[in-house]
């Protein structure tokens, strides 16, 4: 019963620290035009929502195989890592400018 607290605590921490992450980004964007938070933002979306939505996506359809399910799956976590990685360099290429 501990593990499944633990796992609910640090899933809520990670749901309200990004969250957090996401709306200060927002507003420094639309007040300061700061693009280095909006490409923060971008990452996080990527790596976690978007990658838990197509994930969710792949392992709940019945009309693919076993097989298929897991190639797609390890493109998914590849690409979507593609994606982070890129939006931190944005990141960083912006904030030496």
């Amino acid at each position: 019963m501990r593990d499944l607290d633990l796992e609910g605590g640090l899933k809520f921490l990670n749901y309200v620290l990004g969250t957090v992450i996401v709306l200060l980004s927002l507003f420094l964007y639309l007040k300061k035009g700061s693009r280095v938070p909006a490409y923060i933002t971008l990452a996080i979306i990527t790596a976690g929502p978007l990658e838990d939505v197509l994930t969710a996506m792949i392992k709940h359809d019945q009309n693919l195989s076993s097989k298929k399910k897991k190639k797609y799956l390890t493109l998914v976590d590849q690409l979507t890592s593609i994606g982070f990685l890129t939006f931190l360099l944005l990141a960083i290429l912006a904030s030496a400018s």
